[in-house]
Parts: C-alpha cells; structure tokens; sequence
C-alpha cells in the first residue's frame, strides 16, 4: 500500500477529499490556504506545522500552498486544483526540495498545478466562482485596514485568508484591492464554513488513523514513565520536561503536542502552570499534563506521581489519587457509542462520581463548590490532529465509534479550612486518551502507568 504520509495511504487522502465534496450540495467550490511559515522574529522562523484542514485533505507539508476543489460530474466528482511554489534552485540549496508544480499532479494527484503567484490565484477564483453557486470557505476572524507595503507589489488572496505572521494584512498595496477580494469572497448568499464541514469528517477517525493515535499515545506513555524513573527530591522541574521530550524526540515525535505543565508541590493548583521551574520537594506531588506530535496526530496525558525518594505517595495522596482514578475509570467505562452519551453526558456523570468520592473523604461541599472551585475544568475534549480537535462539535453530540476524547478529572484542593487538613494543597489530575468503539473502547495511552502500584514502583526505582 503506497502510504503519502506514513500510516497514511494515499487513497485515503482521495477517501477524504471525496467524502467532503460528496458532503457539499451541487457547483460547489471549496477554497482552502495551507499552512505560512511563522517567524518569531525578523527572520528567525519556528519549525513549519501545515494548516490542520490542509494537512487532512493532502498530506502536504509545505508551506505556502493553496487549494481549490470543485464538485463536478467527473468520474472522480470533482476537480482538485493546487497553488504551490514553483521549485527554485537557489531556494532548495538552503530549505530542501520542494514538490513543486508537478509534484502537485503526481505526488498530490492534483488535476492541475499551479504557480501560488497572487494574479493567477485572483484570476483561477474569480473564474471558479463564477462557475459555482455555494462557496466554501473560512474567512479571517479579524479584518484590519491595509497600509502600504514594498514587500509585495501584487494583491495576495493567501495573504488575506492565511496571512503569514506577523505582517497580517499588510501585503494589500491598495485599499481598493483589499476590498476587491472581501467582496470576492465574502459578498455572496451562499458562502459557508468550510471549518464545520471538515470537523464532521474528522471527528471520526479511520482505522489508519486510530494506529496512528496509538503509536502517539505508546510514545508519550513511555516517556511518561521515563519521568517516573527520574523523579526525585531535588529535581528541576525542567529536568523533568526535558526527560520526556527527549524520550518523545528518540522515538520519531516532530515535536510536542502543546506546552507541557510539569507542576510539582503547590505548582499543581494551577491548572495551566508551564513555567516549569520549579524544584520538586520531599513528599510532594508532580503532576505531569504532556503529549506529542506523532506523524501528524497528537496525545495528551496527564499523570501525578510522588516526588519521595522512596517514590512513595503519603496515605493522604494516595486516597485523593484513588478517588481520582476511579472517576477516570468509570468515566472511560462510558466511551461506547453503545451507550449513547455524549461528551457533555460523561462530564456530568464525573462531577457525580467526584462527589461521592469526596463525600467518602470527609469533605462537606456546598452548593457548587465541586465545579466552581475543586474541579473547575471540563472532563475532557476532542482529540485529533489539533490538541483541542474539531472545535465546532458540541459536546452534545453523541459519541460515536471512531471519536477519540481525553478523559481527565483533576481536584485542586486551597489551603483553606473549609476542606479536611490532610488534603490542603494538593493538586492532581489523570488523563487518558480514549477511543470510542461501538461496545467497547481503547485506551490509546495505556502505556503510561496509573495504578498506584505502578507508580510507586516505576518511581522507587523497583521496575
């Protein structure tokens, strides 16, 4: 099987594209930009990641590449155009090779390849709209006004639509271009989000991307018990991350999945702590929220392990892990399409579980308290090519098999005396990432060890 991406065939990619187009009513035309290259400054640039839409329909990782299909009655149902940059010898000496235009036809199967140069753009568009009846397209969130700028002397539709950071909007010369393409692409009865469209195609996962998913959450878990192993009194907390990077890296990761938090002690109270600079202390707690970049998909786990020398919890810990894993078990236990929750439906039956536990803890909790102050976050989210996949399903949506979610309750207890001593000040959380089948489920991170046995024993050195 020819792979275009590896794990990833290329008939799948026409697998994807089709099922879009498919999707779409009749003369429709999808508009697509791919990913810029983003600078953090002058001219010092960060690793390329394609556009995430881009990426699902092509498997290109190029930067500055455009995309245009049109639904038509070919064998094939439509027609697939792409803008790339034309090879460049001198270019290629500093960057590597590029694809090219021909490389657009036979490596991307388009039906033809076309230089990105803003005028064949500009005149490919107004052409293919003047053909189609509904546009599918996602405008810029934010619209500015143009100033003058020498760095390019021609309108640009992929500077409007995917502008490189962080000009933004500065490449339009005159005002009177920039409203030439809002009008072109925004002024019209049937222009739709394309977002919404491709987040119904994502949000289930093919089989080739579910073992994708799962060699990503095998990395991460993996390195997640390399950080086991390094933990101890004394430690930065940057040490930590760099352990689990560095395993994430050895094992094929591109990089990872989000800004890890590595939050020892008191750290762990705030839920998004990333300064990581902290030192872990005796009889603390770390809890680790890490995952990587696998091939285009990501994970995301979240562990709490001792920081003793011996690599044991205090009982107190030990209990409110407990409580902890419990609530992710039963929680997991409900991801069959079967059963028919949804996303909203899991977080609800967690904030019962949790109640229950906590009640069984001593803790006497008022109206509220649990959501508001001691678990504050939501029980989980879309997972996929993005960290936070598919954004426009709601949690109301029923889970279906192919969907895959992280399921992660955390209790983040003040140091105040309203709840029992022995738990003031600790914070914690534990996170899978979790596949929905249609009676049953995978827990694509199962690497990662969570019972307390495990742990003690990964961190104490005795495994």
């Amino acid at each position: 099987m020819e792979h275009l991406t590896p794990g990833i065939p290329a008939t799948e990619y026409e697998q994807r594209r089709k099922a879009l187009m498919d999707r779409l009513p009749e003369k429709s035309t999808v508009v697509l930009m791919g990913g810029r290259t983003k600078y953090m400054s002058r001219n010092i640039f960060y690793k390329f990641r394609q556009e995430s839409n881009f990426w699902y329909l092509t498997g290109m990782q190029e930067p500055d590449a455009a995309l245009i299909l049109e639904k038509d009655h070919s064998p094939r149902g439509y027609k697939m155009t792409m803008f790339v940059e034309p090879r460049q010898m001198t270019k290629e000496v500093w960057d590597g090779p590029t694809c090219g235009l021909d490389g657009a036809e036979k490596i991307f199967r388009a039906d033809e390849g076309l230089m990105n140069d803003p005028s064949v753009m500009l005149n490919y568009i107004k052409s293919a709209l003047a053909r189609c009846e509904h546009l599918f397209v996602d405008l810029p969130t934010q619209v500015s006004i143009p100033r003058q700028s020498m760095r390019s002397p021609r309108l640009s539709i992929h500077d409007f639509l995917a502008p490189p950071s962080p000009t933004g909007f500065d490449l339009f010369v005159r005002k009177t271009d920039f409203e030439n393409v809002i009008r072109l692409l925004s002024d019209r009865r049937n222009t739709h989000s394309l977002q919404r469209e491709m987040d119904r195609l994502r949000v289930r996962k093919s089989p080739n991307e579910l073992a994708v998913m799962r060699q990503a959450g095998s990395i991460s878990g993996q390195a997640m018990a390399q950080v086991m192993r390094a933990c101890r009194p004394g430690l930065l907390e940057s040490e930590a991350q760099a352990v689990f990077e560095y395993e994430c890296a050895k094992s094929g990761a591109e990089r990872p999945a989000y800004v890890p938090v590595f939050a020892s002690g008191r750290n762990a109270l705030m839920i998004h702590y990333v300064r990581n600079d902290g030192v872990l202390g005796e009889r603390d707690v770390m809890s680790v929220d890490a995952g990587c970049e696998f091939r285009g998909y990501v994970s995301d786990i979240t562990r709490t392990m001792p920081t003793s020398a011996d690599g044991r919890f205090t009982p107190a810990q030990r209990d409110l892990y407990e409580a902890l894993l419990r609530v992710l078990k039963g929680c997991t236990a409900l991801a069959t399409e079967q059963q028919g929750y949804t996303l909203s439906g899991v977080h609800r039956r967690s904030v019962e579980m949790l109640s229950v536990e906590l009640r069984d803890l001593g803790f006497h909790l008022g109206f509220g308290t649990l959501e508001r102050v001691l678990y504050p976050h939501y029980i989980g989210h879309w997972l996929g090519i993005d960290l936070h996949d598919v954004s426009t399903v709601e949690r109301a949506t029923r889970l279906q098999e192919g969907m895959v979610f992280t399921v992660e309750p955390g209790l983040y207890i003040p140091d105040d005396p309203a709840y029992p001593a022995a738990f003031r000040g600790l914070g914690m959380r534990v996170e899978d990432d979790v596949a929905v089948g249609y009676s049953d489920y995978t827990v694509l991170s199962s690497e990662a060890p969570k019972e307390v046995a495990d742990i003690e024993a990964v961190c104490g050195g005795r495994i």
